[in-house]
């Protein structure tokens, strides 16, 4: 029975984790599994393939938006969209009531002549 720390070859190691050979050295070359070269062969152990895995873990990506809210922060929330709506409203109003108009002042439209 093979320990945590036998080195076994990278072929080996792939078939019992469940890699391809590639697979475990493309690893290594980025520094996640650390293998051995004893004469002409490639060599790693069950420990350091363990360990690999651990740091190819992804961590679980939370959800962009959640659409579960209690009844409590549902009224609030709902609260402080329709004043902030009611904010942006009156805000537009003011500025549309302050602008002048200027067409009548920076352009001289020709009178049409009557028939």
């Amino acid at each position: 029975m093979t320990q945590d720390d036998d080195t076994i070859t990278l072929k080996d190691a792939a078939g019992h984790f469940g890699f391809s050979v590639y697979t475990l050295r493309t690893e290594a070359d980025r520094g996640r599994l650390t293998i051995y070269k004893i004469g002409k062969r490639y060599y790693t152990t069950p420990a350091d393939v363990k360990e690999m895995v651990r740091q190819c873990r992804v961590d679980q990506k939370a959800p962009d938006s959640t659409s579960i809210r209690s009844a409590i922060n549902s009224s609030s929330e709902t609260e402080r969209v329709s004043s902030a709506l009611a904010a942006a409203k009156e805000s537009a109003l003011r500025l549309k009531n302050s602008s002048r108009n200027t067409l009548g002042k920076s352009i001289d439209l020709p009178r049409r002549a009557r028939p």
